[in-house]
């Protein structure tokens, strides 16, 4: 008599990997908040180029995982060299089911004005986005003692304004400010399934 095989179905782990303080410190915060299943850790989040963000997603997929990079693209857009670079990075990676490439043009920042604000108006630089934003979050800034606390983080996230930044994001795709952060949204609340 044949024994029957149980199968257990394995999630798939996820890492983020950011460009800063700002990524990290934003998605410990959601992680928590909102109960997802991924793997956050420091050293994924230094003050990243294109190609240690290359470097670093070559490593995770050498340990089968799914990897989500969060990354500002304001970079790209004031060096041709550096968009080029880039360009080569989402072309590189598009296709592969394991990689997905989040990147915000300004900055992060826009990401979150998408929180409280229906716009997808140009901002010269990330200061300008930034600046925005300090309407709706008083004494937002981009240091370690804001953004260790959680308040900011909580707030952004309530009375369905992440749902309602995720539906902006996607309707305005690539203009001339955006962000891709939604996929990452969208990824990680598989997780919690």
């Amino acid at each position: 008599m044949r024994k029957q095989k149980y199968t257990r179905e394995t999630r798939q782990v996820i890492h983020i990997v950011g460009e800063g303080l700002t990524e990290l410190f934003y998605f410990s915060h959601i992680k928590k908040l909102s109960g997802y299943r991924c793997s956050i850790s420091p050293r994924l989040f230094e003050n990243n180029s294109i190609e240690k963000i290359e470097k670093k997603i070559i490593e995770l997929l050498k340990e089968d995982v799914f990897v989500i990079c969060i990354f500002d693209a304001d970079v790209s857009r004031r060096s041709a060299a550096e968009n080029k670079k880039l360009c080569a990075l989402k072309k590189r990676y598009e296709k592969n089911d394991h990689v997905l490439l989040c990147d915000s043009l300004q900055s992060i920042e826009y990401w979150f004005l998408l929180h409280y604000e229906d716009t997808c108006r140009h901002f010269t630089d990330s200061d300008a986005t930034e600046q925005a934003l300090k309407r709706y979050v008083p004494g937002y800034n981009k240091s370690r003692k804001f953004m260790e606390k959680e308040k900011w983080v909580k707030d952004m996230m309530a009375d369905g304004r992440m749902e309602k930044a995720c539906e902006l994001a996607e309707k305005y795709g690539e203009r001339e400010s955006y962000s891709k952060i939604f996929m990452a949204i969208k990824k990680l609340e598989e997780t919690k399934r």
